[in-house]
C-alpha cells in the first residue's frame, strides 16, 4: 500500500507539473475536510507538545491526499473494477494468512497486520459479501462462493478476539438489514440466536469467553480501563474545551492529575474517536469531524435510494455499512491512527463519491 501510494501520488505531481494544472476536482466534502485539516492545525496553538502534534498530522492527511488522488484522476468504471478486484484478492491473501495462522496456533490471528486493523478490514470485507449474498441479482455459483467465503470471513473475525470490531460489524449489518428490508431482521435474530446456542460446541472456550468480556465492567481490566480513559478524556475536554491539548498528545497527559485514575493498562489513546478527539482538539475538532462523517454518510444514503443498478445500489448500502462500522467500532477503540483502514475508508469513500457521480452511471443506472 505505501509503495503503490507513493509511485501514484509522484506520477500524479508529475502529470499535474507537465500538463501545468493546479486545480483539483471539488467534491461537496470540500468545505468540511478544510474545516476539519484547521480544526487540527488550531490544535496546535498552545500544543502541549507541538512536535508531537507535528509528526502525528501525515495520519490524518496522507489517507486525504489520497481520497483527492483519486477524485482528481477520475478513473472510469473499468479502472474502479480493476482497482476493487486487486483490493478483494489482498484481503483473501491476507485471510488465508490468517487461517494458517489460526492453524499454528497463533492466539489472535491478523493476517501479518496489526490485529485491530485485519479485523476492520476484514468486517468490511463481510459487510459486502453479506450484502450481495443476500439481495445481489447474482447466479447461484458465484452466491455459493461468496457464501463460503463469509462463513470462513466470520471465522477468521471470531479467531482475532476483536471484541469492539464484532460488536461495530454486528450493528452496521443490522443497520443495512433495516434499510435495505426490515422483515429480515427476524431472520437475522433467528440465526443469531442459532449462532449463540450451538457456538459453544463448535468454537473454543477461550472466544466464547472472551465475547462474554464485553459485559464484565468490574473484574476486566481492558473494560474498567476503557471506562477510565473515557472519564479522563472527558476531564481534559473540560480543561482545555475550546482547541483540546494538540495531536498525539494524550499520552502525556492521561498520566497527570486529576486525569489518571488505577487500573490504566494502557495510556496509548483514550480508545474513543471522539473523546479523544474532544481531548486533543477541543469542540472545534469534535463537530468539524461529526459534520464530514455526517455529510458522508447522508451522501452514501442518498446515493442508494437514488441508483436504479440492483447490484450498483448494493454497493452504495454496503459502503454505508462500512462506513458506520468504521465509526461505531470508533466508539471502543482509537482506529484514527491506524494506518490500513484510515487509507481504505477514504478510498472506498472516493469511489462511491466517484461512480455516484460518474455520467456514464448516471446515465446507465439513473436514466
Amino acid at each position: 500500500m505505501n509503495l503503490g501510494l507513493g509511485v501514484s501520488l509522484l506520477a500524479w505531481v508529475i502529470k499535474k507539473v507537465i500538463n501545468k494544472e493546479v486545480k483539483i476536482n471539488q467534491t461537496p466534502y470540500d468545505r468540511y475536510i478544510i474545516l476539519f485539516l484547521i480544526a487540527l492545525l488550531f490544535s496546535f496553538v498552545d500544543s502541549l507538545n507541538l512536535v508531537n502534534s507535528l509528526d502525528y498530522l501525515q495520519r490524518f492527511l496522507i489517507p486525504i491526499i489520497l481520497f483527492y488522488l483519486l477524485v482528481d484522476v477520475n478513473p472510469s468504471l473499468k479502472v474502479i473494477r480493476t482497482l476493487l478486484v486487486i483490493l478483494f484478492a489482498a484481503i483473501l491473501f491476507s485471510l488465508g494468512q490468517s487461517l494458517l495462522q489460526f492453524y499454528s496456533g497463533v492466539a489472535r490471528v491478523h493476517g501479518n497486520i496489526f490485529v485491530m486493523e485485519f479485523a476492520s478490514i476484514l468486517s468490511f470485507f463481510l459487510l459486502y459479501l453479506i450484502s450481495y449474498i443476500c439481495w445481489g441479482r447474482i447466479s447461484l455459483i458465484p452466491r455459493i462462493i461468496l457464501g463460503l467465503l463469509s462463513i470462513i470471513g466470520i471465522s477468521s473475525l471470531i479467531f482475532t478476539q476483536t471484541r469492539g470490531v464484532w460488536l461495530a460489524f454486528l450493528a452496521s449489518l443490522v443497520l443495512i438489514i433495516f434499510i435495505k428490508n426490515k422483515s429480515y431482521l427476524l431472520y437475522f435474530l433467528i440465526l443469531v440466536l442459532i449462532f449463540v446456542a450451538v457456538a459453544p460446541q463448535i468454537i473454543p472456550n477461550q472466544y466464547i469467553n472472551r465475547f462474554i468480556s464485553i459485559f464484565d465492567f468490574k473484574e476486566n481490566k481492558s473494560n474498567v480501563t476503557r471506562l477510565n480513559l473515557w472519564r479522563g478524556a472527558l476531564l481534559i475536554y473540560r480543561d482545555h474545551w475550546v482547541n483540546g491539548i494538540g495531536l498525539n498528545n494524550f499520552s502525556e497527559v492521561i498520566i497527570k492529575e486529576p486525569y489518571y485514575q488505577e487500573p490504566m493498562v494502557s495510556t496509548a489513546h483514550a480508545h474513543n474517536n471522539f473523546l479523544q478527539l474532544a481531548a486533543e482538539t477541543g469542540t472545534i475538532g469534535l463537530i468539524s469531524f461529526i459534520l464530514l462523517f455526517g455529510f458522508i454518510l447522508k451522501d452514501l444514503y442518498v446515493n442508494y435510494k437514488l441508483e436504479r443498478n440492483y447490484n450498483l445500489k448494493l454497493f452504495f448500502l454496503a459502503s454505508l455499512g462500512t462506513i458506520i462500522s468504521y465509526l461505531a467500532h470508533g466508539l471502543t477503540e482509537y482506529n484514527l491512527e491506524d494506518r490500513f483502514v484510515g487509507r481504505l475508508i477514504w478510498f472506498i469513500i472516493a469511489i462511491n463519491l466517484i461512480l455516484g457521480q460518474s455520467k456514464e452511471n448516471n446515465n446507465q443506472g439513473r436514466g
